[in-house]
């Protein structure tokens, strides 16, 4: 399902000024900034250019979208939401979906399986690897930091364990805080991993084989969020109050924290 119409809120994700597509386009070029996005086989990519790749955190960056790419065809059972896992279903549980819902760091699987759409709720995905392959929703290739959305356009705003892959996850939130709508919610889900977790014993060879960057910390996370770093460092000063939490431990080591979040 997608919004009609879907030009209702988009806009540039550099100056944000209001953007139209048409489905015979193959490029948009933005009245103010003149930033151009074009359309990939399955999604609009809106990476700006002013998003300085050879940068070395965003080449880190770049490296860490690589090693998921490889987890996401290998071993997609254990790295993408699908099929019916139990953490899926408790966020989907959490969420009180309603109304237009945008999912930050959707991943390239078709529907992620902590997706309802019992309330009636329409989903639309954005995430860096998206456009190469179809899905059962709209999508668009994106960054956290900048979304190609209007002020205000959506009732609820998503992040299912993508704030420890983004650059800079304050520019994420204060962005998901600008295009949800003042009466709407947030949703974070949280992985948090002890520092003393023993890593296993053997790794199959696809994983052996990934390279951590420099400024990342590990092969797939610029950086892990505890829940207290989280709520000191984040919530309060993007303009957020958190309402309602749930914990659910994955194992003596592994918790999966949710956050339901209200603009302040």
């Amino acid at each position: 399902m997608r919004p009609d119409p879907i030009n209702d809120i988009l806009a540039c994700p550099v100056c944000r000024t209001a953007i139209a597509i048409a489905d015979s386009d193959t490029c948009v070029t933005c009245a103010s900034c003149r930033s151009s996005f074009s359309k990939r086989p399955f999604a609009w990519n809106f990476i700006p250019d002013v998003v300085d790749m050879a940068s070395p955190m965003w080449q880190a960056w770049q490296q860490l979208q690589g090693n998921g790419m490889v987890s996401y065809r290998t071993d997609p059972d254990r790295n993408l939401s699908v099929g019916e896992r139990k953490d899926c279903r408790q966020f989907a549980q959490f969420c009180n979906y309603r109304g237009l819902v945008l999912d930050v760091g959707c991943g390239p699987q078709p529907w992620p399986a902590y997706f309802d759409t019992d309330k009636g709720a329409v989903f639309i995905g954005v995430d860096p690897v998206a456009g190469e392959s179809p899905t059962d929703y709209l999508k668009f290739q994106a960054l956290g930091e900048y979304l190609p959305f209007r002020d205000d356009a959506f009732d609820h705003v998503l992040f299912s364990t993508t704030l420890d892959h983004v650059v800079d996850p304050f520019v994420a939130l204060r962005e998901a805080v600008r295009v949800c709508r003042k009466s709407g919610e947030l949703d974070v889900w949280l992985g948090e991993k002890h520092p003393d977790a023993p890593r296993p014993a053997t790794s199959p060879a696809w994983y052996a084989q990934l390279k951590k960057p420099d400024l990342a910390e590990d092969v797939f996370h610029v950086k892990r969020l505890t829940a207290a770093e989280f709520r000191e460092s984040l919530v309060k000063p993007v303009g957020l109050a958190i309402v309602e939490t749930a914990s659910h431990p994955v194992d003596e080591y592994r918790t999966n924290h949710f956050f339901r979040l209200k603009i302040m």
